[in-house]
């Protein structure tokens, strides 16, 4: 039977005390907070045209990491503005910059907007240095992409976490819907299957494919579709955003324009190809997801192995299975 209950949302108030730090530090600690936010709407949530690859490259841990280097009050008051700008607003698109730049540039900068709810700091009514920063990157947020992308912060990162199961089956089954497949449905079978994969994965610190003929890949009597992804130490809803959009980044390279893929999975094409076509693959209805992590493996240390059935990607099936975005 699918294990539908796995979606449900865990809720959470996600507030940062603010007792126990100088006003100084807690700002920082906002300013770094407002900035992951804006980093992960941008890249990962934003529907569809993600960059998981500039999210964990570009901008995830860049405010983090200038926050680690201030080493006091006095310190934070000379040096953090001017090196977020320098290390850290890069990654963020241009006009954040242009428009947030100067309340980095003074601490006591008044915000234009009351961002409290949004952000979650708990000082409604009450101000803390480098406030105005952190309140104009929601502004911003908020006028590019409208209330969705606040509500997406809220209900996903400040006010209440989703599973990453969850976020891992949400995402990829609003890919299927927009090429006009329909929604997978989660198998304890097939999770327990991608479990045991991810695990072997982060045990060797090895990202590989299991053989299509490995009994691990049986359910039912037949073989099931596998995909794979490794993050770095990110929260795990925002590795399995980072799998979902990886996989389904890949269409940029499928061959829609000349008829569709018609290669028996062994060329150079479908190794670029391989995770979009079985994420969207129309006539897979099952889905399993595995994650593990090991904190010895490096840089990528969060491994996630996907299981799907039917499998995907026969040949000769993709023009039936593989069918262009819908406008």
């Amino acid at each position: 039977m699918a294990r539908l209950a796995l979606v449900a949302l865990c809720v959470t108030t996600v507030i940062v005390s603010s007792s126990a730090m100088s006003p100084m530090d807690f700002g920082m600690t906002m300013s770094v907070r407002a900035y992951d936010l804006v980093c992960w709407y941008e890249k990962l949530k934003q529907f569809p045209n993600t960059d998981s690859d500039g999210y964990t490259m570009q901008c995830f841990g860049q405010a983090e990491g200038v926050k680690k280097q201030i080493t006091d009050d006095d310190m934070a008051k000379q040096y953090f503005g001017d090196w977020m700008i320098q290390l850290a607003m890069s990654g963020l698109p241009e006009e954040y910059g242009s428009t947030c730049d100067a309340y980095l540039m003074d601490a006591d900068k008044a915000p234009a907007v009351d961002e409290s709810d949004a952000l979650n700091d708990g000082q409604e009514g009450s101000t803390y240095p480098f406030q105005g920063f952190s309140y104009c990157l929601l502004t911003k947020l908020r006028k590019k992409f409208g209330e969705k992308a606040i509500q997406a912060v809220k209900d996903e990162k400040t006010h209440q976490k989703k599973h990453w199961m969850s976020t891992l089956l949400d995402r990829d089954n609003e890919f299927r819907a927009r090429h006009g497949s329909p929604p997978f449905k989660l198998i304890r079978e097939l999770n327990d299957a991608a479990q045991a994969w991810a695990d072997k994965n982060a045990r060797e610190c090895n990202m590989y494919h299991s053989d299509n003929d490995d009994p691990g890949r049986q359910w039912r009597g037949d073989g099931t579709g596998e995909s794979l992804s490794a993050a770095p130490t990110v929260p795990k809803e925002d590795a399995a955003y980072i799998a979902s959009d990886g996989w389904y980044e890949e269409n940029k390279d499928y061959p829609f324009s000349s008829g569709g893929y018609n290669g028996d999975g062994n060329d150079a094409l479908f190794k670029k190809i391989g995770h979009f076509t079985q994420s969207v693959w129309s006539q897979t209805k099952y889905s399993g997801y595995g994650l593990a992590i090991n904190p010895e493996c490096g840089d990528q240390q969060i491994f996630i192995a996907g299981r799907y059935s039917p499998a995907g990607n026969m040949q000769g099936a993709y023009q039936k299975n593989v069918l262009p975005a819908r406008s």
